[in-house]
């Protein structure tokens, strides 16, 4: 177990059921308390029901709610919760792409995720709840 990782609960958000498992698996892995949401309604009730969520990972491509506006809606009721956005498709000049939005491109290696969260969460100062 990192001590990046150690006791940080982690939201994985995406409606493709096996990029939320995989994901999950290898953030498991490597020592992170996940849970998973398969859409970004179910993703708001979590962070509602579970306050030591650190960080959360969304999928941007989404039914009903896309990743963009899910993290609008975080940055508003969650404060400082850290966001890493993941897509497979890519991101466009007609997307209103939120300021300061870390973006990962699927497929990611195990690296690039966990380097984007260890860095999210020590800009957060440590990511230990909201």
């Amino acid at each position: 177990m990192s001590s990046d990782s150690a006791a940080h609960t982690v939201l994985i958000a995406d409606d493709e059921r096996d990029t939320v498992d995989t994901t999950a698996v290898m953030l498991e892995g490597s020592g992170y308390r996940v849970l998973r949401a398969y859409s970004a309604k179910e993703a708001l009730s979590l962070l509602d029901d579970h306050p030591e969520i650190a960080l959360l990972v969304s999928d941007i491509r989404m039914p009903d709610v896309d990743g963009f506006d899910l993290l609008r809606v975080v940055r508003h009721r969650f404060g400082s919760l850290p966001v890493v956005l993941i897509t497979g498709l890519p991101v466009t000049d007609d997307d209103v792409v939120p300021m300061g939005a870390e973006i990962l491109t699927k497929p990611f290696s195990y690296e690039e995720l966990t380097g984007a969260l260890s860095a999210k969460l020590a800009s957060a100062g440590n990511g230990a709840g909201r």
